[in-house]
């Protein structure tokens, strides 16, 4: 879903705004859509905008992280 946000920067800074200390972000993505997004990257965006890795689950085809402020 993160995919098709033309200002992924923005969108998860203004998510690690409105997210409650402590709260989590999850984002889920599927190998195969046009917008998938590398766990690294996704990853290292997320740290841009504030937000600290906690977890991965899923497959090589299909992941969710989650991420806490």
């Amino acid at each position: 879903m993160l995919g098709e946000i033309p200002d992924q920067g923005a969108a998860l800074r203004e998510l690690t705004r409105v997210l409650r200390p402590g709260g989590r972000l999850v984002v889920g993505e599927l190998f195969g859509d046009p917008h998938w997004i590398r766990p690294k990257r996704l990853s290292e965006r997320a740290s841009r905008a504030g937000l600290t890795f906690a977890r991965r689950s899923g497959s090589p085809l299909g992941y969710f992280a989650r991420f806490e402020r």
